[in-house]
């Protein structure tokens, strides 16, 4: 199964596209057999015979990724060790092979693989499209973004996509994706090859591999994802791997992109028959996105939390703490669209990730440093003066007072019970890069939640905010945006645009 895991801070989501679970199933599905102690022990002579030819080691790690040989890491650090010894002189085929295999197994080496990126960059003219596709798949996997190697891919596929099938763009740009390389042209490029001949050919799991790619570039393309979400749906198989569908779907509730009808429908049928076959965190990301999304399944939610308790009663830190925060969100919003009839998580375990969900949003403001307590604090100040407060102990008083709690315990840092308007602020992180930018799927879960609880959400995004030229200026944003958000703030705009004396009596 494939791991996908959260960035650490802002809750970008998986650091891994599903390929790798996809690679893996195909070794398994082509059914090798073999003495998996016979070929240990071969490989390990070997490699003892020193100056291993780069053909012999690419052999060697194909061997072990079909026969599932990912646990014996000692054999895989000495095959590791050779290829770094041996890396000038790897050719095209040796190469591909060799990172196909650590990719498929889910083995790695950082320093070893980010030094392949060398030769891999020398390689690329004698590469071909399948062969490109496969090595910048599994160096951007390991987290390799080597600037030449990547500049070079780039330029090639902008200037020669059509070269290229569906799926070998769709394993570039992941590529990229998983290294945390942007790449506007070369996403643009993806995108225009897709849109033609080559997305006639694309897969459910091609289109799934595209919308993690988007997503975790934070890419919200609103002029692509609707036709995306529909393809995504007329493709889906009951071949296609769970693991590779949630993947897409994660892509599209991180981008806030309304999925196709006929897609949840055909997701969640192949997620719940296939709910024991996923790992507790790919359950947790299910459920997370097919609530943002407005699937309301109660046979779906109810296996899923079923099979997250069980787990998470038996091994609490089964999971890393912001997938639990996914995990809070998920069964509020399920609860919220489905009132009681909704299937719920054993009270501990709810619990346990609404604490959780609180240690994550305490952790994105540390990391977020000075200058983001700085905008939360501005944020604070406007919309005390937003909401009328004019001398300083007014609102000091008043940004005081902004900090509330829902009746049934969501914190809000920014609510005006007056209005019954919550402020979100918003920085960089949790904004899409395209233009315009607009909010990311954690800053969605939050709005539908306050939502819900009777709370109009006013998202106030940093860049904007910040452009701002003086208090008064950013006190009518904040105003702006509670309007565009439905509040009625025509009373408190004609206040706000009086003539104010600090010092009149």
């Amino acid at each position: 199964a494939v791991t996908l895991m959260p960035s650490s801070g802002d809750r970008r989501g998986f650091t891994s596209s599903g390929t790798r679970a996809a690679a893996a199933a195909a070794a398994a599905q082509a059914q090798v057999s073999g003495d998996l102690s016979g070929v240990l022990a071969e490989v390990e002579a070997l490699l003892s015979r020193g100056g291993t030819a780069p053909k012999d080691i690419a052999d060697a790690a194909m061997a072990l990724a079909y026969l599932q040989a990912r646990g014996d890491r000692r054999v895989w650090g000495k095959l590791f060790e050779a290829a770094a010894a041996a890396k000038a002189d790897f050719d095209a085929a040796s190469l591909t092979s060799f990172l196909w295999a650590a990719n498929t197994a889910g083995v790695g080496h950082f320093k070893t693989l980010y030094e392949m990126a060398g030769p891999a960059a020398k390689l690329l003219p004698s590469l071909s499209p399948a062969q490109l596709a496969v090595v910048v798949e599994a160096l951007g996997a390991a987290g390799v973004n080597d600037t030449e190697l990547l500049k070079a891919v780039s330029g090639r596929v902008v200037s020669k996509a059509g070269e290229f099938s569906a799926a070998q763009l769709a394993k570039v740009l992941a590529g990229f994706a998983a290294a945390g390389v942007p790449d506007v042209a070369m996403t643009k490029a993806v995108l225009a090859g897709l849109g033609g001949k080559a997305g006639a050919d694309a897969s459910a799991k091609d289109i799934s591999q595209v919308l993690w790619a988007l997503a975790k570039a934070g890419r919200a393309d609103a002029s692509v994802l609707p036709a995306m979400s529909k393809a995504l749906g007329a493709k889906l198989s009951a071949a296609d791997a769970p693991q590779d569908l949630l993947a897409g779907l994660w892509g599209l509730a991180q981008l806030g992109a309304k999925a196709d009808v006929g897609l949840l429908s055909k997701a969640a049928g192949a997620v719940k028959g296939a709910v024991g076959d996923l790992s507790t965190e790919q359950q947790i990301y299910a459920a997370w996105s097919f609530a943002l999304l407005g699937q309301a399944d109660k046979e779906l939610y109810s296996s899923l939390f079923t099979a997250v308790g069980a787990a998470l009663s038996a091994s609490a830190d089964c999971v890393p703490v912001p997938v639990l925060a996914c995990l809070a969100e998920a069964q509020l919003l399920v609860a919220d669209r489905m009132g009681g009839q909704a299937p719920k998580l054993p009270e501990q375990v709810l619990n346990y990730a609404l604490r959780m969900h609180s240690v994550v949003g305490d952790a994105a403001k540390v990391k977020a440093g000075s200058a983001g307590a700085a905008f939360r604090a501005e944020v604070a100040e406007a919309t005390a003066r937003a909401a009328g407060a004019r001398y300083k102990p007014e609102i000091a008083a008043a940004v005081a007072a902004l900090p509330k709690t829902t009746a049934d315990g969501l914190p809000m840092e920014m609510a005006v019970d007056s209005l019954k308007v919550a402020v979100l602020p918003v920085d960089d992180a949790s904004l899409s890069s395209s233009s315009p930018r607009v909010p990311l799927g954690p800053v969605l879960a939050r709005a539908e939640l306050l939502k819900a609880r009777g709370y109009l959400p006013a998202i106030v995004a940093a860049p904007e905010f910040n452009a701002q030229p003086n208090a008064t200026a950013k006190a009518k944003f904040v105003l702006a945006a509670i309007k565009a958000a439905g509040g009625n703030v025509t009373a408190l705009e004609k206040k706000l645009n009086e003539p104010f004396d600090p010092y009149a009596e």
